[in-house]
């Protein structure tokens, strides 16, 4: 008795005149209302031509095992506002008053709050409020419309157009109510079997040790991904105003063994590392170290992790050594592109100079020579030796004899360039051999040493880029961060950071099981964009 348009949004009633109710005809969504979304709304426009008040209009809400031959409202699991009355049911035939009659030309929107199972009605744009209690909690809940009367038709709006009601700031206002409402929550804090008397204390005490613990998290994060001076500070402050426990930063890292770094760590910008740092304490070690990886000085974060933390470099049977041995050549490639770039610059330059002042100086003698340059260990040709794969630089210049005539910038330049050329693959060649036997470890330099073909790796993108690129130093300084903490047997993440994620995570699983209030917490958007 109800036909839909191809888009699945229309509905026309084309069944015969009747005033008995066994004449409805009702359509449903396929699939039903995810609770995990918080708030759900859809609008519903009578496009009726006709409006003899005899309408039996039913905009709703059902389960899934609805009967389609009768209104939303009329049936066991299924709600839904009336036309004709003005009235809302829920499985019941006489409905109770709620709002105002609607028909042709009116919007109709229909929403589920799941934070309260509550469902909410508007009119053309304007909100008649909550009716409906406990809806969703035991079935799933499809949107539904039904209609009586021949001439009857409605189009439904899921999103595809702009919706007459303001759901944005309806979703707003409940997100920030539920906000409040976490934030006006009191603190309850874990104790321990042995600190049973700690419940019984004053309100003010409790607070107090509350704010403690609250502030030995804090520091703990400043230290893990050190922040030094910003530890100190947070700790001087602190323990001033009596708001410190027992932790501090001279007991912050005990030695220990070490474990598995983990593979999802994230490293936090640090604070600026001074140069001579005075006295140089732990965190202050272990920030210079990763500050610098960040800055591609490879050799000072392997002489310092060497000197004061040697187990992390032992960490999986020697990975994080390697790891930083190979982005040391990384350096020395970057280092020789440079120095490429630098020649012909210089090159370009020079050019110029003979091009318009000393072109007879070559005397024509002037021969133009290809400088891509290819060396392995004896400096003759490029590659790791004994039939690996060449490591070539591939160069695209031009340079010209008579251009050294005029300047030997660029023969120095040039000398530079071949000498940090040879240095890098030597380098190279020499990780190959240490590790030959690791297939783990030669995968690992495999992938590594794609950027010796290109002439400018940062620019080249794609793979090259990746793993020349300050990203890749940012993975590095972040897992070499790990392996010193975990070395002392410090966690992979301070508490701090397991709190968030552990609270991130309760959230979507609440949000999961049909706690529609987990929804509206929005935990980056509260906690760190703010």
């Amino acid at each position: 008795m109800l036909s839909v348009s191809a888009d699945g949004r229309d509905l026309t009633y084309q069944g015969s005149p009747s005033n008995s109710d066994k004449d409805a005809a009702a359509a449903r969504t396929i699939f039903p209302i995810p609770p995990a979304c918080g708030i759900y709304y859809y609008e519903v426009e009578v496009t009726s031509k006709t409006n003899s008040g005899k309408g039996h209009i039913s905009v709703g809400l059902v389960s899934r095992d609805f009967k389609l031959i009768r209104l939303p409202g009329w049936e066991k699991n299924s709600w839904g506002y009336h036309g004709d009355d003005g009235s809302s049911f829920a499985a019941e035939k006489t409905g109770t008053p709620y709002g105002p009659q609607f028909g042709a030309g009116d919007v109709i929107g229909c929403g589920i709050d799941f934070s309260q199972n509550r469902a909410f009605y508007t009119k053309n744009g304007a909100l008649l409020g909550s009716v409906f209690d406990n809806i969703g909690k035991d079935c799933d809940i499809y949107p539904a419309v039904g209609l009586c009367h021949p001439g009857e038709s409605v189009r439904a709006n899921f999103g595809q157009d702009p919706f007459k009601f303001d759901i944005e700031d309806h979703v707003l206002q409940q997100r920030n109510t539920t906000w409040s409402r976490i934030q006006s929550a009191p603190w309850t804090w874990p104790v321990a079997d042995g600190n049973k008397d700690l419940i019984s204390a004053s309100a003010s005490t409790a607070e107090t040790r509350v704010k403690s613990q609250i502030n030995d998290l804090v520091l703990s994060y400043l230290s893990h991904h050190g922040y030094a001076r910003t530890a100190r500070a947070f700790e001087a402050q602190c323990s001033a105003r009596g708001g410190m426990s027992t932790l501090r930063l001279s007991n912050t890292f005990p030695s220990s063994s070490t474990s598995r770094v983990s593979d999802h760590d994230q490293i936090m910008d640090m604070d600026d590392v001074p140069q001579t740092p005075a006295p140089m304490d732990d965190i202050e070690i272990r920030t210079r170290i990763v500050h610098a990886v960040l800055t591609g000085d490879v050799d000072t974060a392997l002489s310092d992790t060497r000197t004061h933390f040697p187990r992390a470099l032992d960490a999986d049977a020697g990975l994080v050594l390697f790891k930083l041995r190979c982005r040391k050549f990384v350096e020395l490639v970057l280092e020789a592109a440079e120095l490429k770039k630098r020649m012909c610059a210089e090159d370009a330059e020079m050019n110029v100079e003979v091009d318009g002042k000393d072109k007879g100086t070559s005397d024509g003698m002037g021969m133009d020579v290809d400088d891509e340059v290819e060396v392995s260990s004896t400096g003759a040709t490029n590659g790791f030796g004994g039939g690996s794969s060449a490591i070539p630089i591939k160069g695209k210049r031009k340079a010209s004899f008579a251009s050294y005539s005029h300047s030997g910038l660029s023969g120095v330049t040039a000398a530079k360039y071949g000498t940090a050329l040879e240095r890098a693959v030597a380098y190279g060649q020499e990780l190959q051999s240490e590790y030959k036997d690791r297939p783990e470890m030669r995968a690992i330099f495999k992938r590594t040493s794609v950027i010796v073909a290109f002439e400018d790796p940062l620019g080249a993108g794609g793979d090259a880029a990746e793993v020349a690129g300050q990203a890749a130093r940012v993975s590095l300084a972040t897992e070499v961060n790990q392996a010193i903490l975990l070395s002392q047997g410090r966690p992979a993440h301070p508490a701090l950071e397991r709190i968030y994620r552990q609270t991130a995570a309760s959230l979507t699983q609440l949000a999961l099981i049909g706690n529609g209030a987990a929804a509206f917490v929005d935990m980056p958007r509260e906690l760190l964009d703010a």
